[in-house]
């Protein structure tokens, strides 16, 4: 009896690691949208540790390559994919609903900013860490530098922003039992110092030479990135602007002069109206380093929009010092009668 015992103790100690490691087994991939860099650099870390594969998607659909890739990896035995980011601004439910139809088990990690983004997701994979890094996540100049320490490190990637150490990452902070934190890049509040230093937590700077830049982005003869959304805006203008040349009434024009088009403001997002709007009430033009601060968007963000105006032929720009003078191209229609409610692109 007692051989019969030990016997069954033996087999349970060898069978209840395997299903508490089948149980904890991380992803087979990890999916991330292919233009939000933030969650890139939240993922590469724990893959890298882990050696699960990224796939960057588009945030509409899987593209053919897509589904090879995945195909492909589920017939050699991946089943579990991790999807990072909501479904609104990130990976939509179509590209979640395809991924389950080729037989992958689908989660997702995701929170209303890239801050709660990024803690949830040590929280829940790290679950224990004494290191982190930290950067603002405004800053791209930061993105790889902080993904490579994550990596050497072996530790999660968490954000602040431009006032301080939001709730968010205080929260990721406290409950990954961090005892350092590796501060990369510029941006980061003297605040977030004062709060780190007062839970006890030490840091370390990394970067300290990295500054913020614009960066030139080619007008004509290059090739411009731009996003469906962005295409799609800019159907609806080149739409509406046929529309005002040909069916609105203008007083005539005189000989030789060019008529000047008409756009009705709402066609544009409420970010590129917010900027739009600056603009003008600049006089029509402005250094584009001033619209941060007039805006209240990030560098990057500003960046962003500018340049799918500019794709737009909205905004022209020209170089001045190591910024540029932004100007209004076009003539909007602002109080026009037919315009719908400001909510994003119609």
């Amino acid at each position: 009896m007692k051989a019969l015992m030990c016997i069954f103790c033996l087999c349970m100690l060898c069978i209840v690691p395997s299903l508490v490691a089948a149980e904890t087994q991380p992803y087979d991939v990890i999916v991330v949208r292919n233009d939000i860099p933030t969650e890139y650099v939240i993922a590469l870390p724990y893959a890298s540790m882990h050696e699960i594969p990224i796939l960057l998607v588009s945030q509409d659909a899987l593209s053919a390559e897509d589904e090879r890739q995945l195909s492909g990896y589920f017939q050699d035995g991946a089943r579990r994919a991790l999807i990072l980011g909501g479904m609104q601004n990130a990976v939509s439910q179509e590209v979640e609903e395809r991924i389950r139809d080729i037989g992958y088990d689908v989660d997702r990690k995701w929170g209303l900013a890239r801050e709660s983004t990024a803690g949830i997701f040590a929280i829940d994979l790290w679950q224990t860490s004494p290191n982190a890094v930290l950067l603002n996540g405004s800053m791209a100049e930061a993105y790889l530098v902080s993904a490579r320490t994550a990596m050497k490190l072996g530790c999660p990637v968490l954000f602040v922003d431009d006032v301080g150490l939001n709730e968010n990452t205080a929260r990721a902070l406290e409950g990954l039992g961090c005892t350092k934190v590796y501060v990369v890049g510029p941006g980061i509040p003297d605040a977030v110092f004062t709060e780190l230093d007062a839970r006890g937590i030490a840091t370390v700077r990394i970067g300290d030479d990295i500054t913020p830049h614009d960066v030139e982005q080619p007008s004509r003869g290059g090739d411009v990135t731009v996003s469906p959304l962005s295409l799609l805006a800019g159907a609806c203008i080149g739409a509406l602007a046929v529309y005002a040349i040909t069916g609105r009434r203008r007083e005539p024009q005189a000989p030789g002069r060019i008529a000047e088009v008409s756009v009705p403001l709402f066609v544009l997002t409420e970010d590129e109206r917010a900027v739009v709007r600056t603009i003008e009430t600049a006089g029509g033009e402005l250094r584009q380093d001033a619209l941060p601060d007039l805006t209240g968007y990030s560098r990057p963000k500003v960046s962003r929009i500018v340049n799918d105006l500019e794709a737009k032929k909205i905004l022209s720009r020209e170089k001045k010092g190591k910024t540029y003078k932004v100007k209004v191209a076009k003539k909007f229609i602002i109080d026009d009668e037919n315009a719908p409610p400001e909510k994003g692109v119609y």
